[in-house]
């Protein structure tokens, strides 16, 4: 295992744990539209946290979220919509697609096939690099 880089696994618990209030505090509907651009938001720090060394729990992530949004999206949904603003592994440095590999594995451990729908979306974004 990697060590973790400048506690950036602190910083990282820190954001998702603000999201997740901001959500359970929201006074209005929250939609899956609403968690999908949250999720969308979190892509950059999803990746900072892979090239610090973070192995973050997806599947614990995506509960918090779907509690925080009151059970009204699915967790899985919210894992999928994880998975899917990961960075390109092609992109990334060895060491970190390492982490990205057990963050990935912790998915396709409890969604067997989730990898699958996401390796065609990176396939094409080495074509395009």
């Amino acid at each position: 295992m990697f060590p973790v880089k400048n506690r950036y696994d602190e910083v990282f618990e820190i954001e998702i744990d603000g999201w997740c209030f901001g959500l359970t505090n929201y006074p209005g509907d929250i939609s899956p539209p609403v968690i999908h651009r949250i999720i969308r938001e979190l892509a950059t720090s999803f990746q900072a946290a892979i090239e610090h060394n973070v192995v973050f729990n997806v599947i614990q992530i995506a509960g918090k979220f779907s509690e925080s949004a009151r059970f009204l999206i699915h967790e899985r949904e919210i894992a999928m919509a994880i998975v899917a603003q990961l960075p390109n592994p092609a992109t990334l440095l060895e060491e970190q697609q390492c982490v990205l590999g057990l963050v990935i594995d912790q998915v396709e451990q409890a969604y067997p096939g989730a990898l699958d729908s996401f390796y065609k979306r990176w396939q094409i974004g080495v074509k395009a690099a």
